[in-house]
């Protein structure tokens, strides 16, 4: 059976439209399963914008039902991995809630940390909802997922525990992330008056100005 949302037959008016191009601003058509487009004017190729990824961040049958990937969208895929990582987390701790209060605001602060950081956020983020489980555990819900290529490794490198703390930025953004965390915990548990931040408490540079707005929204 084909897909619903690329059969013809399915569409309706709004299924061919026209979109402004970045680089030259003159108008592009295009149809809604197309994944990107060249300007006939300038020769620039960009991305459907009104085309919805959704399943094809996790559909074994992506690439036949929509042709080759572009680079952005194997980007993308792995970036809304990130939200099914999330509901995997929640559904095994259950009625876990400190736990998944924890994961949900480790994760809240890397988004934070990370976008300012400029770091892999697929790997940050299912990195900062997995944290809170044990390791197996974590690579467990990873290989169920059928995590894409890479990010399985770069996601346990940073949970794995060793002799040395990992690094790299998506693991120093995590990191920053437990902390601020900490330090909110700390604040509610009425111990905000012995907390006296400093930068070189943190891995990245963004990560102090992140925590003294979490802590300032607190006091």
């Amino acid at each position: 059976m084909k897909c619903p949302g690329q059969d013809t037959q399915y569409w309706q008016a709004d299924a061919i439209f026209e979109v402004t191009c970045p680089a030259c601003a003159k108008r592009v058509e295009f149809f809604k399963d197309d994944t990107q487009r060249k300007c006939n004017h300038c020769g620039h190729r960009f991305m459907n914008p009104q085309m919805d990824f959704g399943c094809a961040a996790y559909c074994q049958y992506a690439d036949q039902c929509i042709g080759d990937l572009p680079p952005e969208l194997i980007a993308q895929k792995e970036d809304l991995f990130k939200d099914r990582i999330a509901v995997a987390v929640k559904r095994h701790l259950k009625t876990d809630f400190s736990r998944i209060g924890k994961a949900t605001r480790v994760a809240r602060y890397a988004d934070q940390i990370g976008k300012k950081a400029a770091a892999n956020m697929a790997v940050v983020l299912s990195a900062a909802y997995l944290h809170v489980l044990e390791a197996k555990v974590a690579e467990e819900i990873l290989e169920s997922l059928k995590a894409p290529g890479g990010l399985t490794a770069a996601v346990m490198a940073i949970l794995s525990v060793g002799d040395e703390p990992a690094h790299g930025v998506e693991a120093d953004v995590v990191a920053d992330a437990i902390h601020v965390e900490a330090l909110e915990a700390r604040v509610k548990a009425g111990e905000g008056a012995e907390i006296r931040l400093q930068n070189s408490d943190f891995r990245t540079p963004v990560a102090a100005d992140v925590a003294r707005e979490v802590l300032a929204a607190l006091m």
